[in-house]
């Protein structure tokens, strides 16, 4: 049998170390789900909305000098095409002619649809160029510089739509390819002495000291032709099977009102 007394010291002995523990734990406890309460009510980090939005490959920008017109006034559409950060080899007729304008869409006030009277057309015509001896097929294209602007003008809506008193909305769309390589045409002259260049190369009849001779003089003439020129601005052409892609682009609305 255990004295009274050894039983009280070894009862004080085991408790009063279990007590401290628990008291230790129940304080962790609480700090944890303050902390975690903190972290919760805290308002979550918005990434979104403090990083800038990507910045568009190109962007349309349709006006109008006005917004009301009477019915037999012309109606210019006017289109700003911004590029982006990238220098794009891109076809002509999309940023250059009136081709840009073959995508339009004209709405009542209903949201029908304005079905044109004759479509605005422009040609793309393809074109073989020479390039290291070979014909390569083309089409001509343009190359748009980075942070570039192209201003266009479609001098009258009203041509290709008939519009009757009433309130329309104008967009515009365009379905803009992107090509990776590109060929500029050499002066006509460049051509033909190349031309004749090759034609002696491969002719087996001449004697080596005179077809050395020839081909120092045409190589000369090329040159001197090249540099002739070296300022003047030259069409550049796009390989058909260069195409990358193409990137779908669509402008603001404009209102129209006619009297």
């Amino acid at each position: 049998m255990i004295p009274r007394n050894l039983d009280k010291q070894i009862t004080s002995k085991f408790i009063y170390p279990y007590l401290f523990l628990l008291v230790f734990t129940l304080a962790g406890c609480l700090g944890n789900m303050q902390s975690m309460q903190t972290a919760t009510d805290a308002p979550a980090s918005t990434t979104a909305e403090t990083e800038e939005s990507p910045r568009p490959l190109v962007e349309l920008q349709l006006s109008t000098p006005k917004t009301s017109y009477t019915a037999k006034e012309e109606i210019p559409l006017e289109l700003n095409i911004q590029n982006g950060k990238f220098d794009l080899l891109v076809p002509s007729f999309s940023v250059a002619t009136k081709g840009a304008f073959t995508q339009i869409t004209v709405t009542d006030t209903n949201g029908q649809i304005i079905e044109p009277k004759r479509a605005i057309t422009q040609e793309n015509p393809q074109k073989y160029v020479k390039q290291d001896g070979k014909s390569i097929r083309c089409i001509h294209g343009f190359d748009f510089k980075a942070d570039a602007n192209q201003e266009l003008t479609l001098k009258d809506i009203q041509r290709y739509y008939q519009l009757q008193p009433g309130t329309y909305a104008v967009t515009l769309a365009i379905e803009l390819e992107v090509y990776r390589e590109s060929i500029i045409e050499e002066h006509p002259e460049v051509v033909e002495l190349q031309r004749d260049l090759a034609r002696i190369q491969s002719d087996p009849n001449l004697q080596t000291a005179a077809k050395q001779d020839a081909l120092n003089y045409y190589q000369e003439q090329i040159k001197f032709i090249k540099e002739r020129h070296k300022d003047e601005v030259k069409d550049i052409y796009l390989p058909v099977k260069s195409r990358r892609g193409k990137a779908p682009l669509v402008s603001n609305e404009i209102t129209i009102m006619i009297e």
